[in-house]
């Protein structure tokens, strides 16, 4: 049971220092998808964050700080239609690519 429990405690601990990233990396082609996801994101953020917001252990609750502000910056790229232009790009890039071989 010992081991169980400090299994799911590093689990948690892995999941809790990579969300932040997981807003940028999530459904990078798909406006509509991304923009939910980075919602999903600061949600869950917030939720976790505040849940550790006492316990200086680890620092948790900073880095679900800091995947609200990427989960922001994410949902704010994504409804402004900042990351259209890259998009069709990358697109275009692969349709040649594909075209090619």
């Amino acid at each position: 049971m010992k081991f169980f429990i400090i299994a799911v405690s590093i689990a948690f601990l892995c999941a809790a220092y990579a969300w932040p990233v997981i807003p940028l990396l999530v459904y990078p082609l798909n406006r509509r998808r991304g923009f939910w996801a980075a919602l999903y994101c600061c949600a869950v953020a917030v939720f976790f964050g505040l849940g550790f917001r006492y316990t200086n252990r680890f620092m948790v609750s900073d880095f679900f700080e800091a995947a609200v502000y990427t989960s922001a910056v994410r949902a704010i790229a994504e409804a402004t239609g900042i990351l259209e232009k890259p998009r069709q790009i990358w697109r275009k890039r692969e349709h040649e690519q594909e075209i090619l071989s």
